[in-house]
């Protein structure tokens, strides 16, 4: 199981700022990581660097000399390959969640959408979805075991768009997890440990469009609960009062960009411009 790196990102700049403080960090960990890759293969050298000198000893030896000069030099290097090793292997570079280029993608494709005198607000979490304080419910089940229910938003953005449309996106991930507990044996007496148990991840996806009315209506629609959008399936959809909301879920570990931008686009085609 790859191991992530925690990212936690908040916005609250323009655009381009985000986007360029998002490749920064992209190549400084790829720096890292292409140094992390040449150390890796100090340890082995030092190791292969210490039969040399133990066959020089040898030779030595054939030749009539009782002595022994180079072989001690070699435990240091095995020394000092351990030690070289741990180090490297703590140094280990981790990866970067899948949901960071997702998000990267999202912004990067909205950069231009947006009045330039106007930021980005939000956040981008990639911190880790089970948390204690993303727990937005607890209970018991049918058999008396502890159920959690996580909700990660791991990205939140706000952004005044160029035609006024005030545009909101909150993509979440749900998980629900049976907590461990201790269980008698029935044959042996001796109580045994049930690890968690994890029952999938869901995609939740919340599309808010504030529309302008002095450019747009919104018209009639077809779309039903259920249709297929990308990875997310329609939940619901309200356009009262002026607004279009759309919640969709998809059952996944993550999502694309393009998936997202899907539903947004779904979200514009209820829009018709007024004259």
């Amino acid at each position: 199981m790859a191991n992530y790196d925690p990212i936690h990102l908040t916005f609250n700049d323009k655009p381009q700022a985000i986007l360029n403080g998002m490749s920064n960090l992209l190549r400084s960990r790829q720096k890292v990581k292409e140094t992390h890759q040449r150390r890796k293969w100090i340890p082995w050298l030092l190791v292969l660097g210490s039969f040399p000198l133990i066959l020089i000893d040898l030779g030595i030896r054939l030749l009539g000399y009782n002595v022994c000069i180079f072989s001690f030099a070699a435990p240091v290097f095995w020394l000092a390959a351990l030690i070289m090793g741990i180090a490297v292997r703590r140094s280990r570079q981790v990866e970067i969640p899948p949901l960071y280029q997702t998000g990267r993608e999202i912004l990067y494709t909205l950069r231009d959408d947006i009045l330039p005198e106007r930021n980005f607000f939000g956040h981008l979490d990639l911190t880790g979805a089970m948390q204690p304080n993303k727990i937005v419910r607890e209970y018991s089940n049918a058999l008396g075991m502890n159920i959690q229910q996580f909700r990660d938003e791991w990205l939140s953005l706000k952004a005044k768009l160029y035609d006024g449309n005030m545009l909101r996106i909150s993509a979440a991930e749900r998980n629900k997890v049976r907590k461990g507990y201790h269980k008698r044996s029935a044959i042996s007496g001796k109580n045994k440990w049930k690890p968690p148990k994890y029952k999938g991840n869901e995609q939740e996806l919340k599309v808010r469009l504030s529309v302008n009315p002095e450019i747009y209506e919104i018209v009639p629609t077809n779309l039903q609960p259920g249709t297929q959008i990308g990875a997310y399936s329609i939940d619901s959809l309200d356009t009262s009062g002026g607004i279009i909301s759309i919640t969709a879920s998809a059952f996944s570990k993550t999502v694309s960009s393009k998936d997202v931008l899907s539903v947004l686009r779904t979200a514009y085609d209820l829009l018709q411009r007024k004259g």
